[in-house]
């Protein structure tokens, strides 16, 4: 920022703000006069672009004049919470006493530097998303990465082989920061900074030069992991412990719950696959179009937060799903008990956010009254499921050993708060009258302090019988007796005479002095008594922060599973059998989105019946528009939901172990990058080809559709005969290329459709999958149902009837049953065989020597004219 030497020099003010300044120079620094947090200079002029402030100046017209913008300070949250979105970083400079009490410059330090991924205000976070701050630590041996979510205190870390892989899990994630640093040389660490923020926007991703050890330290188990890896995972989450404290110099961050992780434990879902089975997000950005939307029917925050982590990141340990299907089994089976849960959990506030609030010094009154809350909704949903005779289900619900309730604490912020804290300690009102009794004391004299001077007004009156005597307060002179001139005699001696006025005599006594000092300054030491005791209360939550974060996790897993059950019976979801088989089979599959806005009754299951050592491949037929690419997707988000712990929509599930999977469907440009439709298809082909593996799950909907016929089939051909034979995974693939159905001599490729039927012109879409390949394509009807012009259809349905009838011709009556890619591939001119004119042949021999993409459309249309006079000459 440009702050000139003279006008940081000028005034005491603006020095403090050139040393806070200097000390964060890429935050936007919130610099607090006041009422005000004033911005200065570089600053002021991108708030007022930023935030849509009025641009004023500091000295206006004089040589040291500043820009300047500011935002009161009560609002504030909503200010940074813009600019944090914009990918800003903001430094919050505090006045670190109270201006009425300071004599002098009041002291000034910056208590937070708040960035998009060190976030803990709820203005700034999304309530059922985690706020992921990420750090990469880069070596030879690999990439440490590590997860941290300040405002729930969970840390995560592992390791993986390649910044490729790191970005994978990146963009499964999506962290809103990313630190990068390491021991590889300056330009590598500059290249991955440049594909990480190509490949992660918005994500602000920023190079970190600080070491990653020192005092950070992480009690971690050393587990299987190799001693390498297990350094740099601890490199990687020392690096984002320390940005946080950084970020906090003035309060405690401490991790409440450190998670290790490894690739090979989780089922995999590449950025892609997510993308393309719209998990947490969709294409059209409508979010109830989603996986996680169909199946979130959670109480809290943390359980939602749980619920989207266990989508993203599935299982691949049977033994573990089996126990998360056990506990949504329960709630199943046990439907009041679920019920009841439920209406507890409603009631628990988000525990995990508010103790790492009051840990960064954030947490309002309001905010504990919260915490109190969601603990006795605790202890009630604690004793609800502890209060269960049968072992047995204690042991499934993770009862046994009942949770930790934090009584102690709960009593106290019970027996201290008011049914409704304000939202700010100013405020005042936050405790109960019996909590304290120093405090009691202090309330009453600010509420009765008129009610105590009447008293001492008539006592005095009787003690020198003076009838007249007034006990009044001006600002000027404070608390004072009155006596008219008449009765001035009759005034002790050991009253102080204060002033004398025309009307008689001002007085003022030791008695009068002391209720008047504690009158004047009940409010003060009312306010200074409560900032005592809410510090206490802070103290005391932060000491129980480990055992809150631990019982906030056990209502997060009761949640999800009770949510899961919930929609379960619902939408009729079945628990699936998972195991370490080679079949994928699923009875009257549904899709789980798809479903809930079809018409009631509308939507039509269908079977999947896969086997690694049987029909592996399923080569699927038939009409756009059918539900091709619905079954792929139905197919794999019933596999990522039974390896994720929940029930599937299905009459029957049996779900293999996969270790993968991996979609290509849909198309779409890239044209930031410069890509083509077919560009991205081939690109993302060529990531599922290099990465599956025989126990992978595979869906490809049109591979070859985005270039022409002939190298599309012949792509489209090769792919499926590299998964079925050398990949040997288990394979959805849909396609629109009806010569592929040949493949189906391969004993472990299946031919399937998905059937319709065409009634006096128009299509009727059954949706039911069949054994065997389509019979026809129906594309014409498809084209009438989208309302394509009359005239254009009936050219379009003569030019088909031509075409199949040369299709019939050059295919011949004797071909073999396993065909060639090239075996019947239609064509617009007859063949340039014997049975073809000269003319026709050197027509087609000019097409065949075309470079089209370097004909501009001009270029083709005077071509095609002249071709046309060809074979019309």
């Amino acid at each position: 920022m440009a702050v000139s030497k003279t006008a940081a020099s000028k005034t005491p003010v603006m020095q403090q703000h050139a040393e806070a300044k200097l000390a964060y120079p890429d935050a936007v620094l919130f610099f607090r006069l006041g009422d005000f947090y004033e911005m200065f200079g570089d600053d002021a002029v991108l708030c007022a672009q930023a935030l849509d402030l009025t641009l004023t100046s500091r000295n206006k017209g004089k040589p040291d004049e500043i820009p300047m913008a500011g935002v009161p300070y009560h609002a504030a949250h909503g200010y940074v919470g813009r600019l944090l979105a914009q990918g800003h970083k903001v430094a919050i400079c505090e006045q670190m006493a109270d201006p009425k009490l300071t004599k002098g410059i009041v002291p000034r330090a910056v208590v937070r530097v708040i960035t998009p991924g060190t976030a803990t205000h709820d203005d700034h976070l999304e309530a059922r998303s985690n706020n992921w701050l990420a750090a990469l630590e880069l070596t030879g041996a690999g990439v440490g990465l590590s997860l941290f979510d300040l405002s729930t205190g969970e840390l995560g870390l592992g390791s993986v082989p390649s910044v490729a892989s790191a970005l994978g899990e990146l963009a499964r994630v999506r962290p809103r920061e990313v630190l990068v640093g390491g021991s590889l040389p300056e330009a590598a660490l500059g290249e991955a900074v440049a594909s990480l923020r190509q490949a992660l926007s918005p994500a602000l991703v920023s190079p970190d030069p600080a070491l990653a050890e020192g005092d950070v330290e992480l009690a971690l188990p050393d587990a299987a992991a190799s001693r390498a890896h297990l350094d740099i995972a601890r490199a990687a989450a020392a690096r984002a412990v320390r940005f946080a404290r950084a970020c906090n110099p003035t309060s405690s961050v401490t991790p409440q719950r450190l998670v290790r992780w490894e690739l090979s434990d989780t089922l995999a879902i590449d950025p892609t696959a997510q993308a393309h089975l719209e998990l947490v997000a969709s294409a059209s950005g409508d979010a109830r179009l989603t996986l996680l939307h169909a199946i979130d029917a959670t109480c809290t925050a943390g359980g939602s937060r749980l619920m989207r982590r266990r989508l993203l990141a599935p299982l691949k340990d049977i033994a573990t799903i089996r126990r998360r299907l056990d506990m949504v089994e329960v709630f199943v089976i046990h439907s009041a008990l679920r019920e009841r849960l439920r209406r507890e959990l409603d009631k628990v506030t988000d525990l995990e956010r508010l103790c790492t609030r009051v840990a960064v010094g954030e947490a309002t009154p309001r905010d504990l009254g919260k915490l109190r809350d969601g603990l006795v909704a605790a202890q009630a949903a604690v004793a609800l499921l502890s209060d269960i005779d049968d072992p047995a289900l204690r042991e499934t619900l993770e009862t046994r050993e009942p949770p930790d309730t934090l009584p102690e604490l709960t009593d106290t912020l019970a027996r201290a708060l008011v049914e409704h804290p304000p939202a700010q300690t100013k405020e005042g009102a936050i405790f109960q009258p019996d909590y304290d009794a120093a405090l009691n004391e202090l309330c009453s004299l600010c509420e009765s302090g008129a009610t105590h001077m009447t008293e001492l007004e008539a006592k005095l009156r009787a003690q020198v019988d003076i009838p007249t005597l007034k006990v009044r307060f001006t600002r000027v002179f404070g608390w004072y007796i009155e006596v008219g001139r008449s009765h001035v005699r009759r005034v002790p001696e050991s009253w102080r005479r204060k002033q004398t006025v025309a009307t008689g005599e001002r007085y003022t006594l030791p008695e009068l002095e002391e209720l008047a000092e504690r009158i004047e300054h009940a409010e003060e030491r009312h306010r200074a008594r409560e900032r005592e005791l809410l510090a206490a209360l802070v103290e005391r939550i932060s000491a129980g922060s480990n055992r809150l974060a631990a019982l906030a996790a056990q209502l997060s897993s009761w949640d999800c599973a009770s949510a899961l059950a919930e929609v379960a019976l619902r939408y009729d979801y079945v628990r699936p059998e998972v195991d370490a088989s080679d079949v994928l089979q699923i009875e009257d599959g549904r899709h789980p989105v798809v479903e809930r806005w079809a018409a009631a009754g509308r939507f039509v299951p269908n079977d999947v019946d896969l086997t690694i050592e049987g029909a592996r491949l399923w080569l699927i037929t038939g009409p756009n528009m059918a539900g091709k690419s619905t079954l792929l997707r139905q197919t794999a988000l019933i596999t990522i939901l039974a390896q994720m712990g929940s029930y599937v929509p299905a009459r029957r599930a049996r779900i293999g172990l996969v270790d993968r999977v991996l979609s290509r469907v849909g198309a779409s440009d890239n044209l930031a990058r410069g890509e083509s439709t077919f560009m991205v298809e081939m690109r993302e082909t060529a990531e599922i080809l290099a990465s599956a593996s025989e126990r992978s799950l595979v869906i490809l909907d049109e591979i070859g559709r985005g270039t022409s016929t002939f190298d599309g089939l012949a792509i489209a051909w090769a792919v499926a005969e590299h998964l079925a034979r050398s990949v040997r995974c288990r394979t959805l693939f849909a396609t629109h290329y009806h010569e592929m159905t040949a493949l189906d001599a391969d004993p472990h490729i299946v031919n399937h459709s998905v059937s319709a039927r065409e009634i006096d012109g128009d299509i009727v879409f059954l949706h039911r999958l069949v054994r065997g390949p389509a019979n026809q394509s129906y594309g014409v009807a498809v084209a009438k149902l989208a309302g394509l012009p009359s005239s254009v259809l009936g050219r379009a349905s003569e030019l088909l009837a031509t075409f199949e009838g040369e299709k019939i011709e050059s295919s011949g009556p004797k071909r073999s049953r396993t065909r060639r890619p090239s075996d019947g591939q239609l064509s617009l001119f007859a063949p340039g065989g014997d049975g073809a004119s000269a003319a026709q042949r050197g027509v087609t021999e000019r097409i065949r020597g075309l470079d089209v993409d370097r004909m501009s459309p001009l270029e083709a249309l005077r071509l095609l004219a002249e071709l046309k006079g060809q074979l019309s000459g």
